[in-house]
């Protein structure tokens, strides 16, 4: 799925620096501030899983920051986009209580050390259907991608397990950006889809950004991305929320 997204990508691009009309490419790049709050359960065909809370019961890091790369190209109403950040926690501890964790079962007391990894891509196009001014107000129409791995190792009891997860999810959501003066506008945009109740996403942000050069701007906001997806007892749910700076660069 990441070799087609990337594949389209690049395809579309292409298409579109072909194309008569006049081509404006961005890159940005982000740091993000992020508060970490999730829940996982790996099943398998015999057992149940237990629910987990990766920072209480396993130690990762509520608190942790995470670089996040963009791009886009298109003209003044019609942009293609990518990102990708990825996220990644680890840690050693000593669980204090008996855990099932595909299928196997980490006694209370253990020693440990787990990981969990989530690759995030996204690639879309926008539509602005108001440009005027430095106001602007569009549509985000794109698919979500999410590689999921989580893993537990106890060499002294003689476990190691691991699991992953592939998710894509279409999402449509809103752009808005008020300018003001001195080079200085507000925007935000969200994003989201609802399958059902066990499955939905959303990622919603909001940022004041300043043009530093005519080609160069700084931004600071605050984001917020929730995951939640439930399949054949196996459950992968996390929020992620914490403010961000970035800086990009249009030509």
């Amino acid at each position: 799925m990441k070799k087609t997204l990337i594949t389209l990508l690049l395809t579309v691009m292409a298409v579109l620096a072909a194309s008569d009309a006049m081509a404006l490419v961005a890159v940005e790049g982000r740091y993000w501030f992020t508060s970490f709050d999730s829940k996982i359960r790996i099943s398998n065909g015999s057992s149940d899983g237990t629910n987990l809370d990766p920072v209480g019961d396993l130690g990762f890091e509520k608190k942790k920051k995470f670089w996040e790369v963009r791009a886009s190209l298109g003209d003044a109403s019609n942009k293609i986009r990518y990102s990708f950040v990825p996220l990644k926690w680890n840690a050693a501890a000593t669980i204090s209580r008996s855990v099932v964790f595909n299928g196997k079962t980490y006694s209370a007391s253990t020693p440990v050390t787990s990981e969990l990894k989530v690759n995030y891509h996204r690639l879309g196009w926008e539509y602005d259907a108001v440009d005027k001014l430095n106001n602007k107000a569009g549509y985000i129409f794109d698919i979500k991608y999410f590689d999921i791995s989580a893993g537990i190792n106890a060499p002294s009891a003689g476990l190691n397990e691991s699991k992953s997860m592939k998710v894509a999810v279409p999402t449509m959501g809103f752009l808005f950006q008020v300018g003001l003066p001195y080079l200085i506008n507000i925007s935000a945009e969200a994003t989201g889809a609802k399958v059902a109740s066990d499955k939905y996403l959303y990622d919603a942000e909001a940022a004041v950004t300043m043009k530093l050069a005519a080609f160069l701007s700084v931004s600071g906001g605050y984001r917020v991305l929730k995951f939640h997806f439930e399949k054949d007892n196996n459950l992968g749910a996390f929020t992620l929320k914490g403010p961000y700076a970035a800086l990009k660069a249009e030509f």
